[in-house]
């Protein structure tokens, strides 16, 4: 019985060779020119196919991937829909498998003995695994995206892209949806750049490879915003040689770190990539034992609702407080202040062009008084920078300013029964269709208190969180309760403790304990303008 299993495995085998040609007609005869244009390629190696796959078999392979069942999944670093497994087809029935003939076709195709010399060839990335295959569907549709990451998981050597999107419809640059390649920041960094320089948009029958590198092959799907589009295409990888398998070694993983041995997507280097560009922490002035009108006169009144500086109304807020460790505070900035915010913010999404389901440029924003903060391995959005230049800077940095001061963190005592001792802060601007925070692990030891004050405007278009702007906090406990741009979290629903939808004038005070990650989801293209908002921490006195 063994001896016929192995003769038919053989014969399935030598079907399989015979018609790897079929697939790909003309493909092999271009492997010097393909290896050529690879090693040119900017900003990483990486090479471009078209037409890559038989025109017929790829229409079936379209066919039978639509009729397939999605999951939408979503995390702080991606949302799009994800079919099952299909590196594991043989698993299926008889049944299943008839209903699938040219996917089938199309993957025993890919991982043939004569497609992964190709590909070896095409990359110079040595032998690759027959056994080990590793593919899937995703469709990303209106609002779905992928951030930047470098694909290190485990034993990926190769990353492949095959696209099939309607080749009967024309995919243009602001229908966003294209791969961003992002170089490194600078040869004597191994964090990527602030924005990516080469963009490839979806194209039918395009293959996209590169070798998985750490810190080197940095990444990351636009937001599909054309009306109507769905990016339809085929992620896999090619891995490294199996123990049993030819060219395998026992330490060829240990050779792929040397070379990005400082990846900064390696969790090792998160909090270092976090704490890049932060503001350093300024100590507080000893409390005062109560707040005095003199107080409320000349600081805090010119910003803050009066409503929450009467005494009865500080101690409810206190009370609920010490029952949940987080409270929102609607309408937290007096009337003239709030109005004048909302006038000023809503004009500069307007002349930026931000909003209203249009991809931005990557500079969109940028200018005196506003600064580019990454790396975005773990974020992207623009801060003030002092001097604040334009209105919306230099309104959003006097709040800055209060935020920061001795006073505030009086008021903050006395509504949260606790001591703030330092604090650290800046004012930000998340714009729709660039901009979020990764769920990373800070390394405090400590508790923390957080006030976020959020300037969203139109609330109710951001209140269901399907356009993105919200602020989360997750139990980071486990490795899959939090992101570094490199690890996927294997159930997206685990670990959610607090989430908090982007709002107009809501003043969010949360304790965060040691341990816990926070993010803001990528501002999608849909949403009605920027996430503007004011984010501090505040290191707390031991009572």
């Amino acid at each position: 019985m063994p001896e016929n299993n192995e003769a038919n495995s053989a014969n399935k085998r030598l079907r399989t060779e015979s018609s790897v040609s079929l697939c790909f007609p003309g493909l092999f005869s271009r492997t010097q020119e393909l290896s050529s244009s690879y090693k040119a390629a900017q900003p990483f190696h990486h090479s471009r196919i078209t037409p890559f796959c038989s025109p017929t078999l790829l229409e079936g392979v379209r066919q039978e991937m639509l009729k397939l069942h999605y999951t939408l999944k979503e995390t702080d670093i991606f949302k799009y829909h994800q079919s099952g497994d299909l590196a594991n087809m043989d698993g299926l029935s008889a049944k299943e498998r008839e209903q699938l003939p040219c996917l089938q076709q199309l993957r025993d195709a890919l991982y043939s003995q004569e497609f992964r010399d190709f590909v070896s060839q095409v990359t110079g990335c040595g032998p690759l695994s027959g056994i080990r295959t590793d593919m899937s569907t995703n469709r990303y549709k209106q609002g779905d995206h992928l951030l930047l990451h470098d694909d290190v998981i485990g034993d990926r050597r190769v990353s492949y892209i095959i696209y099939l999107p309607d080749p009967q419809s024309q995919w243009l640059p602001e229908d966003g949806g294209g791969l961003e390649l992002y170089p490194r920041e600078s040869q004597e960094s191994w964090a990527p750049a602030i924005r990516p320089t080469q963009v490839i948009a979806p194209k039918w029958n395009q293959m996209v490879l590169f070798t998985v590198l750490p810190g080197q092959s940095h990444h990351a799907v636009q937001e599909v915003c054309g009306k109507d589009k769905e990016r339809l295409s085929i992620q896999g990888w090619f891995h490294f040689p199996q123990p049993g398998e030819p060219g395998y070694h026992a330490d060829q993983l240990q050779t792929l770190w040397q070379k990005g041995a400082q990846s900064t997507l390696s969790q090792v280097e998160a909090k270092k990539q976090r704490e890049q560009g932060c503001p350093s922490t300024q100590p507080l002035q000893p409390l005062k034992p109560s707040i005095d009108k003199t107080l409320i006169d000349s600081t805090l009144a010119r910003h803050i609702n009066p409503e929450y500086l009467n005494p009865k109304v500080m101690q409810q807020i206190s009370d609920r407080f010490a029952d949940d460790s987080y409270i929102k505070l609607s309408e937290f900035l007096n009337h003239e202040c709030a109005q004048k915010l909302q006038q000023v913010l809503t004009r500069t999404d307007k002349e930026d062009g931000v909003g209203g389901c249009r991809m931005p440029g990557y500079e969109t924003g940028e200018r005196a008084g506003w600064k580019p903060e990454g790396s975005p391995v773990v974020r992207r959005f623009l801060r003030v920078e002092m001097p604040a230049q334009d209105e919306a800077a230099c309104l959003l940095a006097q709040l800055q300013d209060m935020f920061g001061s001795d006073e505030f963190a009086c008021w903050l005592a006395h509504v949260t029964t606790l001591s703030p001792r330092a604090c650290r802060g800046l004012a930000r601007r998340f714009r729709a269709g660039l901009d979020y925070t990764l769920g990373t692990p800070d390394g405090a030891t400590e508790s923390m208190l957080d006030a976020v004050l959020c300037l969203a405007d139109r609330p109710s278009m951001w209140a269901d969180g399907s356009v993105g702007g919200y602020h989360c906090y997750v139990d980071g406990g486990s490795d899959n309760a939090s992101n570094d741009g490199s690890v996927y979290r294997s159930n997206e629903d685990d670990g959610i403790l607090l989430t908090t939808p982007a709002a107009w004038n809501m003043l969010t005070l949360v304790l965060r304990e040691p341990g816990v990650v926070q993010f803001v989801k990528y501002v999608g293209t849909a949403a009605p303008g920027s996430r503007w908002d004011i984010s501090f921490e505040y290191s707390i006195a031991d009572e």
